[in-house]
């Protein structure tokens, strides 16, 4: 339950950042979760796998972390990607207009990888799913790996995915879905010098 209450506090303290599709600071949401466990700058960085200076510009919003990055770090602080980027939602029936839908950028600059993911629905303790859109840059580099507890199923809106699981290549162009359990390794790209729009629908949820 820690970590329930956890992901809650953070996402409650920045749940004005996420409206109005801007793109929402991280930074300051990982220096809240970390510091209401209790850890030091040093003792997320080791956990997490990146070096202290990095982890410093990350919380002072002066670097974009890549996806790997984020996932590595809320593993380190045992709560879902969600907690960053997303406010807690206590609406009977969530909508969202194309412009409002809470998102996060990893660009170019710094580490990014170049994607744009938005979040279709909002964060809760007891979500037990999440879906996403993602826009992953032509020629862009491999997102992943990832390992975790969980299945997902996707389909490509636009553009054409690379898909590797557990050693397994899939060029999936738009049209096409897949499955799989996230507990085999996975990573992914868009093929081509295209950019790729996917619909990925997780459970439980990860981001």
């Amino acid at each position: 339950m820690v970590k329930n209450r956890v992901a809650r506090g953070a996402a409650e303290a920045a749940a004005g950042d996420a409206g109005g599709g801007r793109p929402i600071p991280i930074g300051p949401r990982v220096r809240h979760l970390r510091q209401l466990k209790g850890l030091r700058l040093k003792d997320l960085a080791v956990a997490a796998g990146c070096s202290e200076s990095l982890l410093s510009r990350i919380e002072n919003d002066l670097v974009t972390p890549s996806l790997s990055t984020i996932h590595r770090i809320c593993k380190a602080l045992a709560v879902n990607v969600s907690a960053l980027v997303d406010p807690v939602e206590q609406r009977v029936c969530t909508t969202y207009g194309p412009d409002d839908r809470p998102r996060t950028s990893h660009g170019r600059a710094g580490e990014g990888d170049g994607s744009l993911c938005e979040t279709l629905t909002p964060f809760g303790a007891e979500r037990m799913l999440e879906g996403l859109l993602l826009e992953l840059p032509g020629g862009g580099p491999l997102c992943g790996p990832f390992e975790h507890a969980g299945e997902e199923v996707g389909y490509v809106l636009e553009g054409e995915l690379e898909l590797f699981v557990e050693g397994e290549r899939h060029q999936l162009p738009a049209g096409h879905s897949f499955f799989f359990s996230s507990s085999r390794p996975h990573s992914y790209r868009a093929h081509g010098p295209r950019s790729c729009r996917v619909l990925w629908i997780n459970t439980p949820p990860t981001f």
